[in-house]
């Protein structure tokens, strides 16, 4: 990889304040990122299809564009201003270069259509030893992901 430092020391151009004016491909990589980066490919896929089923899935609520969908507030936890994960987000390359880089990839690849939705049209997902949210129970459960590691360990959901 080239990594986009201008000089050594010198802050780089994922370092932002402001996620709205990320293109779409570096806005997913920092969902990716922030919600996954530990993942396998396989699971950080279809975390990022939770996200590209919502501008289809008809509920204009939570958007119609990526850039909605991902920064729609109190949706993608990482990009809450509370979250441990934000800061990580806002300058992911002095985070962790290779990993943010990696994410930087599979976002590409995800929108240029390499990846099938693996989720079967999952809208959310959680972790059930991090979290157990009210909004599972309203939701149709599509259950953990079989990857070529194992089963994923994020839950995925969509709205019935």
């Amino acid at each position: 990889y080239e990594y986009p430092y201008d000089f050594p020391g010198r802050k780089t151009a994922y370092a932002v304040d402001d996620f709205s004016k990320d293109s779409d491909e570096v806005l997913l990589a920092r969902m990716l990122y922030g919600e996954a980066r530990e993942c396998s490919i396989d699971e950080k896929v279809a975390v990022a299809f939770t996200a590209l089923n919502r501008i289809n899935d008809g509920k204009k609520w939570n958007g119609t564009t990526l850039k909605e969908v991902i920064l729609k507030p109190l949706q993608y936890s990482c990009f809450n201003k509370d979250d441990i994960n934000r800061s990580k987000l806002m300058d992911p390359i002095n985070d962790n270069s290779r990993v943010f880089m990696d994410c930087l990839e599979l976002s590409r690849e995800i929108l240029a259509g390499k990846y099938k939705d693996p989720t079967n049209g999952a809208t959310h997902y959680f972790n059930p030893k991090a979290a157990n949210p009210e909004w599972a129970n309203k939701m149709e459960k599509i259950g953990k992901i079989n990857t070529s590691k194992g089963l994923t360990k994020h839950e995925f959901y969509k709205e019935n």
